[in-house]
C-alpha cells in the first residue's frame, strides 16, 4: 500500500511539472480575418525581428506551441498585413490572447506574473507618449509663431514629464528585482538617456544574478558601460572647454579638421543627418544665420549621422537645403567617432565655439540661435 502510494505520489509530481514547465499560445481574435498568417518572432542581436514560428488563423483561433525557455524572454506576435504587434513575454506556462484587428496593442494577455508585471510597465509607457505627443504638437504650434516663451514652458512641462517617468520606473525596477520585465525596463531607461550611468549600474546590480547573466542582461551591461563611456565625452565637450579636435572625410573624400573650418570669430559644429525631420525642419533657420553671419566671420561645419548606404540621401540633402559650407561624415551613423567624442545621443545637436575654440553655448535652435548670433555680432 505504501509502495502505490510512493509511486502515484511521483506520478502526480510528475504531472504537475509537467504541465507547470507547459509553454503554449493559445489565442483568440474577433474581427480578424481567418486564413491570416501569424507570426512568432523574436529580436534577434542585430535587434532585428527573426522568425521563430508561423501559424494561421481558423475559425477565430491561433496556437503555438514553442519549445520551453529555460528564462523568460520578450517574444514577438506579428499578424499579415496588421500595422503593430503584440509583445509577451515568454514563460513555461499557458498564455492566453485575445488579438484585436485595429488596436493590437491593447489585445489582452494573460498567463504569467511577468506578463501582467509587463501590462504595468507597458500601460505606463502608452499614457506617458500620449502626455509627450500633445506636448510635440503644442511645441510645433508654438514654434511656427514664433511664440518662444511658450516653447520654453512647454520644454520643462516634457522634461517633468520625463522626470516622473524615470522615478516611476526606478521603483518598478527596485520592487521587482528578480522579474525579466526589469531588465526592459532599465534597458528602455538606459537607451534612452533618461537614466545616468551611475544609477544605472547600481540598479543593475540590485537585479537577481541570473537576471544579470541571461543575454539580455548581458547586452543590458554593455549599454550601460556604453552610457558612461558617452557621459565621459559630454562632460569633455562642456561649455567652458575647448571643442574636441577632429578629423573626417568630406563628401569628396578628403580630410578635413575642425581646426581647418574654424571661422574667424564664431564656429558652429551641427550634428545632423539626411533621415533626421527636426534636423532638416532646422537647416532653413541656420542656412538663414550663414548667409548673414559669414561674411562677418561665423563659420560652420556639419558632421552628418547618415550611413554609407546612405551617401548619395546626405549629398542631395545638402544641395536641396543650400547647406554651402563645410560638411564632413564617416557615415557610420551612431557610431560615427566625432559623434561620440561628442557624446551626442540625439540630433539635432550644435556646439557654438568662439575663435579660440572653446565652447560658449550647446544646442541653440530657431529664435535662440538667431538671438545669440545677434547678441555676439553686436546688433542687440
Amino acid at each position: 500500500m505504501s509502495k502505490f502510494c510512493f509511486v502515484l505520489a511521483t506520478a502526480l509530481l510528475l504531472i504537475s511539472c509537467s504541465k507547470e514547465a507547459d509553454f503554449k499560445i493559445v489565442g483568440t481574435t474577433p474581427d480578424i480575418k481567418n486564413g491570416t498568417n501569424v507570426f512568432l518572432q523574436k529580436i534577434d542581436e542585430n535587434n532585428r525581428l527573426a522568425n521563430i514560428d508561423t501559424t494561421v488563423i481558423k475559425e477565430g483561433k491561433f496556437n503555438f506551441d514553442p519549445d520551453q525557455v529555460s528564462s523568460p524572454e520578450m517574444l514577438i506576435l506579428s499578424f499579415e498585413q496588421l500595422q503593430g504587434n503584440i509583445i509577451i513575454i515568454a514563460e513555461n506556462q499557458e498564455i492566453n490572447i485575445e488579438a484585436f484587428k485595429d488596436s493590437l496593442y491593447t489585445s489582452k494577455i494573460k498567463g504569467g506574473a511577468e506578463n501582467d508585471f509587463f501590462k504595468v510597465y507597458y500601460d505606463d509607457v502608452v499614457n506617458s507618449n500620449k502626455e509627450k505627443q500633445k506636448l510635440q504638437q503644442d511645441g510645433a504650434m508654438a514654434m511656427q509663431r514664433g511664440d518662444t516663451a511658450k516653447v520654453a514652458v512647454i520644454r520643462n512641462e516634457f522634461d517633468a514629464i520625463n522626470d516622473a517617468d524615470k522615478r516611476r520606473r526606478v521603483s518598478l525596477i527596485e520592487e521587482h528585482p528578480g522579474e525579466f520585465v526589469s531588465v526592459i525596463i532599465l534597458s528602455d531607461l538606459v537607451g534612452t538617456r533618461i537614466i545616468e550611468a551611475d544609477e544605472a549600474d547600481s540598479l543593475f546590480n540590485s537585479l537577481d544574478q541570473d537576471l544579470q547573466n541571461a543575454d539580455k542582461g548581458v547586452k543590458l551591461k554593455e549599454m550601460i558601460a556604453q552610457l558612461k563611456a558617452s557621459e565621459t565625452a559630454s562632460a569633455q565637450a562642456e561649455i567652458g572647454n575647448k571643442a574636441p579636435e577632429f578629423t573626417a572625410p568630406t563628401p569628396e573624400g578628403t580630410q578635413l579638421s575642425l581646426n581647418e573650418a574654424m571661422g574667424d570669430k564664431y564656429t558652429i559644429i551641427d550634428f545632423w543627418a539626411s533621415w533626421c525631420k527636426p534636423c532638416r525642419e532646422e537647416n532653413p533657420n541656420v542656412v538663414s544665420v550663414y548667409k548673414k553671419y559669414h561674411n562677418k566671420g561665423l563659420n560652420i561645419i556639419s558632421v552628418s549621422l547618415d550611413r554609407a548606404e546612405a551617401k548619395e540621401r546626405w549629398l542631395t540633402a545638402i544641395e536641396n537645403d543650400q547647406m554651402n559650407w563645410f560638411h564632413v561624415s564617416n557615415l557610420m551613423e551612431w557610431q560615427d567617432p566625432v559623434a561620440r567624442k561628442y557624446g551626442v545621443t540625439a540630433i539635432p545637436a550644435t556646439y557654438l565655439l568662439d575663435e579660440n575654440g572653446i565652447i560658449i553655448e550647446k544646442n541653440l535652435r530657431g529664435a535662440d540661435l538667431t538671438a545669440k548670433m545677434q547678441e555676439l555680432f553686436g546688433e542687440i
